[in-house]
């Protein structure tokens, strides 16, 4: 069964360091789920596991700087069909890599 995290766990995941610089991401784009945390499943860790938690939250940050991407020059009307082809090959990738690490992370045989 799904595992909820409460307030405080998720303003914990929220403050912890990142390996990148997150002013490069529009904040105010971004609603209180981003679609990389909806798409990882990122509130999803039964096992507690940190390294799942840190696979998770930086694959969901890398689907959020294609998705600013996409958003930023949408407005501009500057995606081809060929870039908007790339940005969606791009998240579904992100998204198969978080997969197989977390499967990696957590097989037992």
């Amino acid at each position: 069964m799904k595992e909820k995290l409460t307030s405080k766990q998720k303003e914990e995941l929220l403050n912890k360091p990142t390996i990148v610089n997150e002013e490069k991401i529009d904040m105010s784009k971004i609603s209180t789920i981003s679609l990389g945390e909806k798409l990882v499943n990122a509130d999803f860790i039964p096992s507690s596991n940190t390294e799942v938690e840190t696979v998770k939250r930086a694959c969901a940050y890398l689907i959020d700087v294609v998705e600013k991407y996409r958003e930023n020059h949408e407005h501009a009307n500057a995606l081809t069909d060929n870039k908007q082809l790339l940005i969606d090959n791009a998240i579904s990738e992100i998204l198969n890599a978080q997969i197989n690490v977390v499967k990696v992370l957590t097989f037992t045989e």
